[in-house]
């Protein structure tokens, strides 16, 4: 199986169909991500492995604004594995997710903040990461991102009610958590 099918089966394989929230006009579902993963069959999304950064799984880049040379397709971005290997652990799959739900934005042409797209990745992340019964492990600043997604989660039962709809206003623990990361200041 190639890497580009590894990853778009993981948009589209349990526990994807347990995952459906909106949050404003936003909404993350089995639905919606699949049109990711259309576009990554496709290869209007790039699947690579390369550097992803020192602790992620993952990454994406959004292309939607990038000078193209002349012959070169027009691409809406590229999500970068840290090793094909990614895809076979529960983490690995969340943040291939997480990162799928940035290209989504892409995808879908939505305009969010860079904070907000954030909001929903993690949400996203952690509903996948729950949903696993997976772990996830960090330093304070991480945990506090997970622990304040897995609080919306709990709060709203999101992984027992399909289609929970939130409002920006009931994400703003997540926000704080995320602009206090170095990573997203």
């Amino acid at each position: 199986m190639s890497l580009e099918s590894s990853v778009a089966n993981v948009l589209r394989e349990h526990p994807v169909a347990l995952i459906s929230f909106k949050v404003d006009t936003i909404s993350v579902d089995k639905t919606q991500m699949e049109s990711v993963a259309k576009a990554i069959e496709k290869q209007d999304v790039l699947v690579e492995t390369g550097s992803s950064g020192p602790k992620l799984g993952a990454a994406y880049s959004s292309w939607k604004t990038r000078r193209l040379a002349p012959g070169e397709k027009k691409l809406i971005g590229k999500i970068t594995l840290g090793s094909p290997n990614v895809v076979k652990s529960p983490s690995g799959r969340a943040a291939i997710f997480h990162e799928s739900v940035h290209a989504l934005m892409d995808v879908k042409d939505v305009k969010v903040s860079m904070h907000n797209d954030e909001v929903t990745a993690y949400l996203a992340d952690a509903m996948y990461l729950k949903a696993t019964k997976a772990t996830i492990a960090g330093g304070a600043l991480e945990m506090a991102i997970y622990n304040a997604a897995f609080a919306i989660i709990d709060a709203h039962d999101m992984l027992t009610k399909r289609g929970v709809a939130l409002t920006w206003t009931d994400c703003d623990s997540l926000r704080d958590a995320i602009k206090a990361h170095p990573a997203y200041a």
